[in-house]
């Protein structure tokens, strides 16, 4: 190995230990956002595929803004996929704060039967449903983060 080879070795070598240091030492105090389903819409059909608008809260319990390039969506009811979509205009959820926002979303016919087959059986009784939401944050070197919500659909009212 020649006098330069090695030099530009342990150069590397010095440089490759300053910056793990420096990953090292970076504030990785970060806490995964929430999304929420805050309202279900219903818009008029479009041949083989039923639109709907969904309203989404997303909370951040970070002390930094989360700005987002965008998002994916998938609603399941009752175990069976109904709907899908993606937005790209998603407002950036502030320093402990929450962004509100309404996205389209849409299902096939066909999923839409799976998801009537289901609340069939459920005989009237209340229906689960998860939202599988993927962020894509505006933040260098920050990987997308899927969130899961699960919920009920209330579908029988007590009488108390």
């Amino acid at each position: 190995m020649t006098i330069a080879r090695a030099l530009h070795m342990r150069c590397f070598l010095v440089a490759a230990l300053f910056f793990l240091s420096g990953c090292a030492s970076m504030n990785l105090d970060y806490e995964e956002p929430s999304v929420e389903l805050t309202s279900f819409k219903a818009l008029p059909a479009n041949g083989f595929e039923q639109n709907f608008e969904i309203g989404l809260k997303l909370t951040n319990p970070n002390n930094f803004d989360l700005p987002f390039n965008g998002i994916s969506y998938q609603l399941s009811v009752a175990g069976e996929e109904l709907a899908h979509g993606v937005a790209s205009n998603i407002p950036t959820a502030k320093a402990y704060g929450e962004s509100r926002f309404v996205v389209p979303i849409s299902a096939s016919l066909f999923g839409g039967f799976k998801v009537i087959k289901a609340l069939m059986a459920s005989k009237g009784q209340d229906i689960s449903y998860q939202l599988e939401a993927k962020l894509d944050i505006d933040i260098p070197f920050m990987p997308k983060l899927t969130v899961i919500q699960d919920g009920i659909v209330p579908l029988v009212r007590s009488l108390d």
